[in-house]
């Protein structure tokens, strides 16, 4: 496998076709990692370029507000943390820092569990984290 000049370019549209392609028994796993990846490697690039659309326009990205029980206390990096903006901060967070658990913690996964230091939990149900994973690509992709 190459990559061409762009490594992080290359590597957000491979995860978009990852989670757009996958039809395998190990979903969960797969958006995880993908969000992983999704958050992690850009970040220092591209996740100041996520829009600060507001709560109520969660959906659009796939995530229904509800899911979010708590965005947590506002912090150096984004001052008002109820936006997508603040959501992808968080999950950002969470997924690399390991403080995240599957929903339920023992059988088939329906959902994840995401903290942070900063208060922030969310419950995420798969269906919308595959939405959210690939409204997320096809941003970061387009920037």
């Amino acid at each position: 496998m190459s990559y061409n000049s762009d490594f992080e370019r290359a590597f957000i549209e491979r995860s978009l076709v990852l989670v757009q392609e996958y039809k395998g028994p190990f979903d969960a796993t797969l958006l995880l990692n993908c969000l992983l990846g999704l958050l992690v490697v850009p970040k220092e690039s591209c996740l100041a370029e996520i829009p600060l659309v507001p709560i109520t326009e969660l959906e659009e990205w796939g995530i229904n507000p509800s899911a979010i029980k708590s965005f947590g206390k506002s912090n150096g990096q984004n001052d008002d943390p109820q936006n997508l903006r603040g959501l992808v901060w968080r999950l950002r967070n969470a997924v690399a820092h390991f403080r995240f658990k599957p929903v339920p913690e023992h059988g088939e996964v329906t959902a994840f569990n995401f903290k942070d230091q900063s208060g922030f939990e969310a419950t995420v149900p798969l269906a919308e984290l595959r939405i959210f994973v690939e409204r997320l690509a096809a941003h970061i992709k387009n920037l």
